[in-house]
C-alpha cells in the first residue's frame, strides 16, 4: 500500500495547478501522520452467481439495479470485499481539525488515499490468484447499486465482527468512515486486449477513474505539477 502524492493532491481540489515548498512538507507530514495511524484490515468471500434474479448463491442477496447486472454480465462467480482502515486514523484527523486544520483535512485526503490504494493491493492480489480477468470493484452506490444494499455486504462478511466496522441502519453509512464494501466480477471471457502472453493485461480491478463514465468529476485524475 501507498500514499501517492497526486491521488492526495486531487482528493485536495489541486487541478494541475502548481504548488510551492510548503504544501509539500505539509504534504510530506500528512503521510507520515496516515501511515503511522491506519491499521488495515479486510475480508473477502466468494459466490457464484445466480441470474434470475441476479443474486449471490446461498447467501439471500439479491443484487438490484441495471447497472450492476451490466457490470457482471458475463461473470458466473464474484468477490464481495470488506475493507477499512481502522479508527485510530479517524481520531487522529478529529484531534487535528481543532488543532491544524489544514494538517488534519491533508491527513483526512491522504486517509481516503490509503484506503482506495489498499483495496487496490486487495483486488491485484485477488487477480493474481485467478486466470481469468476480474472487474473493477464495484461499490453500492455507484449508479443504480443502492447504498442500501450495504447491509448485505455487512452482514455476509461479518464485518462487525471481523474487522470491526459498524453500520448505520438508517444511512447505511459505515463507522470507521474510510470503509469500503465492494463486489467484483471473475469475468468468463477474456477478450484479445486482455490476455498477452497467458497473463491478464491492463487489469481494471481498481481502475475506477478509467472505466467510469462521468467524465466532469471533479475527483477525476489529472496531471499536477510542483512549482
Amino acid at each position: 500500500m501507498k500514499i501517492d502524492k497526486s491521488e492526495l493532491l486531487r482528493y485536495l481540489g489541486y487541478r494541475g495547478q502548481e504548488y510551492g515548498e510548503n504544501i509539500e512538507q505539509n504534504i510530506d507530514r500528512a503521510v507520515k501522520i496516515c501511515l503511522d495511524k491506519i491499521t488495515p484490515r479486510s475480508v473477502i468471500k466468494k459466490y457464484s452467481l445466480v441470474k434470475e434474479p441476479l443474486s449471490l448463491k446461498g447467501a439471500n442477496m439479491t443484487l438490484q439495479g441495471k447497472d450492476i447486472a451490466k457490470h457482471l454480465e458475463d461473470c458466473n462467480e464474484v468477490y464481495i470485499l470488506g475493507a477499512t482502515v481502522g479508527f485510530e486514523i479517524e481520531k487522529t484527523v478529529n484531534k487535528l481539525m481543532n488543532e491544524n486544520p489544514l494538517l488534519g483535512v491533508m491527513v483526512d485526503s491522504a486517509s481516503i488515499c490509503a484506503i482506495e490504494s489498499y483495496c487496490d493491493d486487495l483486488c491485484e492480489e485477488l487477480q493474481r490468484q485467478n486466470t481469468k480477468p476480474l472487474t473493477w470493484r464495484f461499490s453500492c452506490g455507484y449508479g443504480d447499486f443502492p447504498l442500501s444494499q450495504q447491509k448485505d455486504f455487512v452482514r455476509l462478511l461479518e464485518m462487525q465482527k471481523r474487522i470491526g466496522v459498524f453500520l448505520n441502519e438508517d444511512s447505511f453509512m459505515m463507522t470507521p468512515q474510510k470503509s469500503v464494501t465492494a463486489i467484483i466480477g471473475i469475468k468468463e471471457n477474456a477478450t484479445d486486449s486482455m490476455i498477452e502472453d497467458g497473463a491478464t493485461k491492463g487489469r481494471k480491478c481498481g481502475s475506477k477513474c478509467a472505466n467510469c463514465g462521468n467524465i466532469d468529476c471533479i475527483y477525476r485524475k489529472v496531471e499536477i505539477s510542483k512549482n
